[in-house]
């Protein structure tokens, strides 16, 4: 199960680096226990930018990669998912949500606070204590980080569907191995192919459009 969501996170994780410029190469799989209850990881090399600035077609990317695992088990074990992606799906949840509630990246939203907002404007030291909205448009920050969320675990069930053999390959061998790196990841990594819905939803636009409309 580990080996299927790690190469889930590397499969989308590449699919994505050849969309955006500049986005690091994935190039190490383990399936060996780390400390802090990891059972697992997969390695990309940080860029100089990674804490300081995301581009929105960047944050959606990160979305897709971080749900990359889930979406591997879901397609690996027919259905079948574990609590492996607990932490994935914590990260994921707190990036849509900063990117809906602070960042103003939601067009629904707009260019609103909702911590400010929250806490009726920003304190004399500077700062906005977080607040809970109870009125309509807090109800409507978590549907759209619901939809957003839930559409990118969409695209990366596409993505994982699209790559098969690299999905069942390199899991094999990763699960034979225990870790792979170098040329030898590299070579699987080449085989990964991008579907459209992954290109659409990176520059925000809907992936549904492409499914046939019923007859």
């Amino acid at each position: 199960v580990v080996a299927r969501h790690e190469v889930g996170h590397a499969v989308v994780g590449t699919a994505i680096a050849s969309l955006l410029p500049g986005q690091p190469r994935v190039e190490k799989l383990s399936i060996l226990p780390r400390s802090g209850g990891a059972l697992g990881f997969t390695y990309t090399p940080p860029t100089n930018e990674d804490k300081y600035l995301l581009f929105v077609d960047e944050l959606r990317g990160r979305l897709v990669t971080l749900l990359g695992g889930r979406a591997a088990e879901e397609v690996a074990f027919a259905g079948r998912v574990s609590t492996g992606a607990l932490d994935d799906i914590r990260k994921a949840t707190d990036m849509a949500y900063k990117a809906i509630a602070e960042y103003g990246l939601n067009q629904n939203i707009g260019p609103i606070s909702l911590a400010t907002l929250s806490a009726g404007g920003i304190d004399d030291a500077g700062g906005a204590p977080w607040g809970r909205d109870q009125g309509h448009l807090g109800d409507l920050v978590q549907r759209e980080v619901k939809a957003l969320l839930q559409s990118a675990l969409d695209v990366a069930l596409c993505v994982v569907r699209a790559n098969p053999s690299v999905l069942e390959g390199l899991g094999a061998h990763l699960e034979e191995k225990e870790k792979v790196e170098g040329e030898v990841l590299q070579e699987w990594l080449k085989k990964v192919v991008v579907p459209a819905e992954l290109s659409l939803f990176i520059q925000g636009r809907s992936f549904l459009k492409l499914q046939p409309a019923p007859e």
